[in-house]
């Protein structure tokens, strides 16, 4: 969870978040739905937003919901 005061909620949480052991370097990443232009959606854009204010690291955005689009098996691979 994190706190975001400032934002359009008090709290969001973080669907997936991973930590580079060699590094502990960290990466976030948000999942939801997107538009049709490919953009996330406004609710998804808040979440995102907030937590980059309180973070200071905007999270990845992973679409679930079009079939064009393919999440990475291992998103964490490039990190």
């Amino acid at each position: 969870m994190v706190k975001t005061p400032s934002g359009t909620k008090e709290k969001r949480f973080i669907d997936l978040k991973g930590t580079k052991t060699e590094t502990g370097e960290t990466q976030t990443m948000q999942v939801g739905k997107q538009n049709k232009n490919g953009t996330p959606v406004s609710r998804e854009v808040k979440a995102l937003d907030d937590i980059q204010k309180a973070t200071k690291q905007r999270p990845v955005f992973i679409p679930y919901n079009n079939s064009n689009s393919v999440a990475p098996l291992n998103p964490f691979k490039a990190f």
